[in-house]
């Protein structure tokens, strides 16, 4: 058992609930009431939803990998999420000029070097 993995997961579960319930009024409802079609707010919730849904899938990921070892959930979850902080770095350079208003990428940097550390561990127990 990882002890590690399964604090990821909490964690993990902690931001689900940001991104539900802070998110939510700060993003997806302006979203909602700025975009001019049915088909650009159906698109806006669908991709909100879609997120919330990953994220609860990495949180399980993590619950998973802290009883069983699979380093291909480990890549997965681990590039996923450097994919999103890559996403949050580059736009809030390109768009923002900063990376303070959309710090997530400090999470998304994070979790992977969390799991990594995990994996790091488990490696060298099993020597």
């Amino acid at each position: 058992m990882s002890k590690t993995y399964l604090t990821l997961s909490a964690l993990m579960a902690g931001i689900v609930a940001v991104h539900v319930f802070m998110g939510g009024p700060q993003y997806a409802v302006p979203f909602m009431q700025e975009l001019s079609t049915p088909d650009l707010r159906a698109m806006s919730q669908v991709l909100w939803h879609a997120v919330t849904v990953a994220l609860i899938l990495v949180a399980l990921a993590y619950l998973w990998l802290g009883f069983q070892n699979n380093r291909a959930l480990f890549v997965f979850t681990s590039v996923l999420q450097l994919g999103w902080a890559m996403l949050f770095l580059y736009y809030g350079v390109t768009q923002m000029g900063e990376l303070a208003t959309q710090p997530q990428w400090v999470l998304f940097l994070g979790f992977p070097a969390g799991a990594c550390w995990a994996e790091g561990r488990r490696n060298s127990s099993q020597l």
